[in-house]
């Protein structure tokens, strides 16, 4: 354990580099990659960032020439090279059941080595936080820009899997316990929290009632805040060792679905989310939730490079859909973020378990390309709001969907949302003052969820419109942009000072054809006061494979001939 004190010991010696300063890592119109191509992919697409790298080497930083270098490393796909560290003892590094028995992790169930299963690894064990380490470390010192953790909430991510009951955990839940008041204490009949054994406290209450479930217990709620803590508090001290390590702010990924909300508990020390997002393929038509998991990006200041769920590109794989991919791209631009260039994609089915979907390249170079022509459409500017949506994260752990609900709701009516969250004890973010105070029209969630504090913040508001559910800000909140004719689009506006920028995308995916039918005439009657461009009197139109076009706005309406895939109206104040 030498290597490993030596190394938790530098985790300490870093004041130049505080472990939750964000560093600014993307731009609106950057490219990102998922994994490693070759020199000639990346140009092809238009690369600018890889976000998913392996370790370095010398070839790939070639191929990757003027890409930011994201190195990733996992904290539960790499049980191989683990096992190849620890050869004689890796077993102390396992996750454990209440049982103490070691589980599978679910997705990589058809995976072994040297016929071992690839267990699920404790990131409280120092034996695996030692191998964390290294890999973080000689990442960084192979030359990577960046470091992305992969299941980033490492033993945290498990707990829905009833782990981990290791006897490390067991024991580091003392100090939690301590920390309760006495009065809670005696609650859970707990005299001694010193030598409560919590792991054979919930075996004795299961053998009670064979037909409980763990999370039933009475101490499960603080279990899984102790856990989900614990996970934050490691990657803070992997981004300073990596930082130690280069002698500069390293910035930190992590793959975060944002859509499960204790996903965010280690946010601040995180730079950039690139992330496996649903985008429910399945469904065969453009959903609105990923475009949730964008405003959470925005809730909490960090870029979200998204990609869709293996089971998503298994789909698209079985099924040939890359029209329905391309609505994705748009959306994740559209939307102030991106979705990653799908030339390589991880599938997974219980059925097939691990396999590989090689996205046509004709069908998604030419949109994200289009994107780096007109950089200038997308740097700099921020979503415009016609409405302010606070909530807070004890609601979305509680019931997401009914959140996810609410959202897709507004992203129907086209009225442009903006999201404020309130924290907990899972999530350390303060309800935004300025956002909920500058806000001209706020929709506030289950009020009584949010915490004292935050709950004189929404005392103290005085939105010049309040509303208590979704039915009210859909009768009384006026869009910014307003379409004016029958059919499915998504209207996404962005500003900056002196313009803005409309996205409109196509929502009538057709999956027979895979595409979208194109939509005549569409007419958008515009506030162009309130998007910070009164008095225009003209609109750009940009579309991928068509050449600019202006567009008169009469009686601030503008009329889009032709929508096909993705257009951007761009306004500039006279």
């Amino acid at each position: 354990m030498k290597t490993f004190a030596i190394l938790a010991l530098g985790l300490f010696l870093v004041p130049k580099f505080p472990a939750t300063a964000q560093i600014p890592v993307l731009k609106r119109s950057d490219v990102v990659f998922m994994y490693q191509a070759s020199r000639q992919t990346y140009q092809d697409y238009g690369a600018t960032v890889l976000a998913w790298g392996g370790k370095p080497t010398a070839k790939s930083l070639e191929e990757a020439k003027d890409l930011k270098f994201f190195g990733s490393v996992g904290m539960v796909t790499e049980f191989s090279r683990y096992y190849e560290r620890f050869p004689q003892t890796y077993e102390q590094g396992l996750c454990r059941d209440v049982q103490g028995q070691p589980f599978k992790v679910p997705w990589l169930t058809d995976h072994q080595h040297k016929g071992v299963p690839y267990w699920w690894c404790c990131t409280r064990q120092p034996l695996f936080r030692q191998y964390l380490s290294e890999r973080v470390a000689d990442t960084v010192k192979a030359g990577a820009a960046g470091v992305h953790i992969d299941d980033h909430l490492g033993t945290a991510g498990g707990i829905w899997q009833g782990g981990c009951f290791c006897d490390r955990c067991v024991e580091e839940f003392h100090d939690d316990l301590k920390s309760l008041p006495q009065d809670e204490l005696a609650r859970h009949s707990i005299r001694d929290p010193g030598n409560f054994n919590y792991r054979d406290a919930v075996r004795d209450w299961l053998k009670e009632k064979p037909d409980r479930k763990l999370q039933q217990h009475p101490l499960w709620s603080q279990w899984r805040i102790y856990q989900l803590q614990g996970a934050a508090k490691f990657m803070e001290e992997l981004r300073a060792l990596a930082a130690k390590t280069a002698s500069r702010p390293v910035p930190m990924g992590a793959n975060a679905c944002l859509l499960w909300g204790p996903h965010l508990s280690d946010y601040k020390s995180v730079d950039l989310f690139s992330a496996e997002i649903p985008h429910h393929a399945e469904a065969r038509r453009f959903s609105d939730d990923p475009l949730v998991a964008y405003r959470l990006a925005d809730a909490v200041g960090r870029p979200l490079a998204s990609t869709a769920s293996g089971g998503d590109w298994a789909f698209i794989k079985e099924q040939n859909l890359p029209g329905l991919v391309q609505g994705w791209i748009a959306l994740g631009y559209a939307a102030g973020h991106c979705l990653m260039a799908p030339h390589r994609q991880w599938c997974y089915t219980p059925q097939k378990g691990t396999h590989w979907y090689d996205g046509p390249k004709d069908k998604f170079a030419p949109l994200f390309q289009f994107v780096r022509r007109n950089a200038a459409l997308f740097d700099d500017y921020r979503n415009h709001a016609d409405l302010t949506v606070a909530f807070s994260q004890r609601t979305f752990d509680r019931d997401a969907g009914k959140v996810i609900g609410l959202c897709n709701k507004l992203a129907a009516a086209n009225i442009s949302y903006r999201l404020a969250l309130g924290g907990n004890e899972v999530v350390d973010h303060p309800l935004p003052a300025e956002d909920v105070r500058q806000a001209g029209r706020l929709l506030v969630v289950e009020p009584q969820d949010f915490s004292p504090a935050d709950q004189q913040v929404l005392a103290t508001a005085k939105p010049g419109q309040r509303f208590e559910n979704a039915g009210q800000a859909l009768t009384n909140v006026p869009p910014a942009v307003r379409v004016e004719m029958e059919g499915a689009v998504r209207v996404l506006p962005r500003v900056k000072p002196g313009s803005a920028v409309i996205h409109l995308v196509n929502w009538s995916y057709d999956a027979a054809r895979d595409g979208v039918p194109p939509i005549k005439n569409v007419q958008l009657k515009l506030n162009l006061q309130t998007l910070g461009v009164a008095g225009t009197t003209q609109a750009r139109l940009f579309a991928p494979g068509v050449q600019p076009a202006a567009l008169p706005i009469e009686e601030a309406t503008v009329t889009v001939p032709e929508l096909g895939l993705w257009s951007v109206l761009e306004l500039r104040s006279q």
